[in-house]
């Protein structure tokens, strides 16, 4: 008997041991890595990755929206690459830039198809030809010998001015680079068709990450890399001020003529127009009458005859079980009036005249404790 007993609970630990030692027999463990979408300053820096990799390595790297000098003190031996757009740089940040460059300074900057415009960087560097090129796309591939995969660098191609000189291109003189390198003065500039090889996921591949540690070869190691991902505009109010002054001023003409239409004519006061005011009584009374014309009476009647009812049966529970002559009685009785005169009071009204008495005696009979 003992044995049966402890024949079951035995079956169920060895069933749950070799369920056990059958998990641990085929669990392997496994890292897996799942991409997520990027957030923080990721989402709007398409350099972050570029600066997290330059910061690992030991390069002093910074993310700038600005061309402040404050901020950003352009020194013989830095690096600037200005990934915004070359259109939003003025006129006295173009020369402290070329003159950065001409100083020993390394510019990295993309022309795009904006190299055709007339531009206050463009001018103050005075290398690129403003005659068009076509949009193209060449694939940079890795040294390594196993690196079969690329990244593509695209983008509109630009030209230079005949006789600069380059040091490494991708394309040609006839019908446009890609990238060119050039020596300015003491410093140099290298020119992108664009800098999407640089940005965001690209610097995975290690075609992108060769192609970043070549072009940041001028001035590697020698300064600050400023990494310019774009170019906040002025202050609302400072733009407003310069750029909106003529719809600021038609403004102000309309508003002061606005103002002048409403504001108050010249002379004493005038005193203020009486409000029309309705007493209570006069309310009720209009209700009233409202009433009494829809239906003759009949539902003013009615609620007042429910009125009394309902209160002489809080008032008197013995009531409830009355009706007909042996309430009007009981109310003659309780109200000191004529048990005729409360019997017609119930009844329908037949004119006006019977209306305000058979009211009137109601009200006796609602007013009597």
């Amino acid at each position: 008997m003992n044995r049966r007993a402890l024949l079951l609970p035995g079956l169920l630990v060895l069933g749950a041991a070799l369920l056990v030692a059958g998990f641990f027999a085929t669990f392997e463990r496994k890292d897996v890595t799942e991409p997520v979408a990027a957030h923080g300053e990721a989402r709007y820096n398409r350099f972050f990755a570029l600066e997290q990799t330059l910061r690992r390595v030991g390069e002093p790297v910074i993310s700038l929206t600005t061309l402040d000098p404050k901020k950003m003190p352009l020194t013989s031996g830095a690096t600037l690459l200005l990934g915004a757009e070359a259109a939003r740089v003025d006129a006295d940040d173009a020369a402290r830039i070329a003159a950065f460059v001409r100083s020993g300074g390394h510019l990295l900057l993309s022309p795009g198809a904006a190299a055709t415009a007339r531009m206050p960087l463009f001018e103050a560097l005075g290398l690129l030809d403003p005659r068009p090129a076509e949009h193209a796309c060449s694939l940079l591939r890795a040294t390594a010998a196993n690196e079969k995969e690329g990244v593509l660098l695209c983008g509109h191609r630009f030209r230079l001015q005949p006789g600069v000189p380059v040091d490494a291109v991708i394309g040609d003189a006839q019908g446009g680079y890609l990238f060119a390198r050039t020596r300015l003065g003491q410093g140099t500039v290298s020119l992108l068709a664009g800098f999407d090889a640089l940005s965001r996921n690209q610097l995975k591949q290690a075609a992108a990450q060769q192609f970043a540690w070549q072009l940041l070869a001028p001035n590697r190691g020698r300064g600050v890399v400023y990494l310019v991902y774009a170019l906040d505009g002025p202050a609302f109010l400072a733009w407003l001020t310069i750029e909106g002054w003529p719809a600021l001023l038609a403004l102000a003409v309309l508003l002061a003529a606005w103002m002048a239409m409403r504001s108050a004519r010249l002379g004493p006061l005038m005193p203020a127009p009486a409000l029309h005011r309705r007493a209570l009584l006069e309310h009720v009374q209009a209700a009233g009458e409202f009433l009494y014309r829809r239906d003759g009476g009949r539902s003013l009647h009615r609620l007042a005859c429910e009125t009394v009812l309902a209160r002489l049966r809080r008032r008197d529970p013995a009531c409830a079980m009355l009706n007909g002559d042996a309430l009007y009685a009981r109310l003659a009785e309780r109200g000191e009036l004529d048990a005729a005169q409360i019997a017609q009071a119930f009844q329908s009204p037949a004119n006006a005249p019977a209306f305000r008495a058979s009211i009137t005696t109601l009200a006796r009979l609602r007013s009597r404790p």
